[in-house]
C-alpha cells in the first residue's frame, strides 16, 4: 500500500508498505519513506477565467509540472488554442513560483491529422485527450467515432509518439453505471490497443481491478494508468453512509471496496 502526504516546499512523502487485505489498511513489516521534493501532477483540470485564478496557485506552489486537462467551453481543441491557454496559466501565477502546465488537445470527430504534427513539433501539446460523448463534465463535444472518424488520427498519434490519454467509460444508458468502465475495456480500449499496439495509451483514473488487470496484462510501456486520492481511499458506501454525501461524488463514480484495495495493492487475486 502506498500513503502519500503532500509536505511544504514542493515535497510529496510516500510511506510503503504491505496491506493484509481489503479494510484492514495497516500496514504490515518494515516501512519505507520516498520523499519526492517537487512531484508532478499528471491529471489536472484548472478550468479557467476566475476559477483558474482561484485554485492555479494550489497545484503550483506543491508540484513542478502538470498535465492540464482541455475540457474547457469550448474545449481545447487545436494547438493554437493550448497555446494560448498555457499564456493564461503562467499570466496567473506568481512571480517567485516556477511551474510548468504541460497542455492537452481535446479529441474530437472532426481533430486533423495535421494538427497532431502540429501539436507535437509545437513542444507545448503533450498529450491528446479522448473523452467519450457525455461521459463526464465537458464531454459534449467528445468522441463519437472511435474506430471510424478518428482512426486515422489516432493513427498519426501512434506515428509521432502522442500518448492517448482516455477516460475510460462507456455513455450507453443500459449499462449499469459501476460497469461502465469494465465494458469501455472490453468493447473500446482492447480492441484499441489490439488495432494501434505501438499507440502509447494512458488510462486516466482507474476505479475497478478490471483496469488493473488490463493495465498489467499489456505490453510494458505501452498502456499506463493514473488513479486519483479518492478512488484509493473511499469507496460507493461513501456517497451514501449518513445520508446522501454529495462532496463524494465523482466521475467515474466510486466503486466496491475491492476495486480500491486492487487500485492501491499489488497483493491480491
Amino acid at each position: 500500500m502506498i500513503k502519500s502526504v503532500v509536505l511544504p516546499s514542493k515535497a510529496l512523502k510516500f510511506q510503503v508498505g504491505k496491506v493484509e487485505g481489503p479494510r484492514q489498511l495497516r500496514c504490515k513489516g518494515p516501512k519505507m519513506e520516498l520523499t519526492l521534493t517537487q512531484p508532478d501532477d499528471w491529471h489536472l483540470h484548472l478550468r479557467d477565467g476566475d476559477m483558474l485564478e482561484a485554485v492555479v496557485c494550489h497545484s503550483a506552489s506543491h508540484f513542478g509540472r502538470a498535465i492540464v486537462m482541455p475540457n474547457l467551453k469550448p474545449p481545447i481543441t487545436t494547438t493554437a488554442a493550448a497555446v494560448a491557454y498555457r499564456e493564461s496559466i503562467l499570466k496567473a501565477l506568481p512571480a517567485n513560483i516556477n511551474f510548468t502546465p504541460l497542455m492537452t488537445l481535446y479529441l474530437t470527430d472532426t481533430t486533423s491529422t495535421e494538427e497532431i504534427k502540429f501539436a507535437r513539433r509545437s513542444g507545448v501539446v503533450f498529450a491528446v485527450k479522448f473523452y467519450p460523448a457525455g461521459a463526464t463534465t465537458n464531454s459534449q463535444d467528445g468522441v463519437t467515432d472511435i474506430f471510424g472518424k478518428c482512426l486515422p488520427v489516432l493513427e498519426e498519434m501512434a506515428e509521432q509518439n502522442m500518448p492517448l490519454l482516455v477516460h475510460g467509460e462507456v455513455t450507453n444508458p443500459d449499462v449499469d453505471v459501476f460497469d461502465r468502465e469494465k465494458v469501455f475495456i472490453e468493447t473500446v480500449l482492447q480492441p484499441l490497443v489490439q488495432r494501434l499496439p505501438q499507440l502509447r495509451v494512458v488510462m486516466e483514473h482507474i476505479t475497478t481491478k478490471d483496469a488493473v488487470r488490463f493495465v498489467e496484462s499489456c505490453k510494458e510501456g505501452s498502456v499506463a494508468a493514473t488513479v486519483t486520492p479518492q478512488h484509493l481511499l473511499l469507496n460507493r458506501n461513501s456517497l451514501f453512509q449518513g445520508g446522501l454525501q454529495p462532496h463524494n461524488y465523482c466521475l467515474p463514480v466510486l466503486k466496491r471496496e475491492i476495486h480500491s484495495y486492487c487500485c492501491s495493492c499489488d497483493q491480491w487475486k
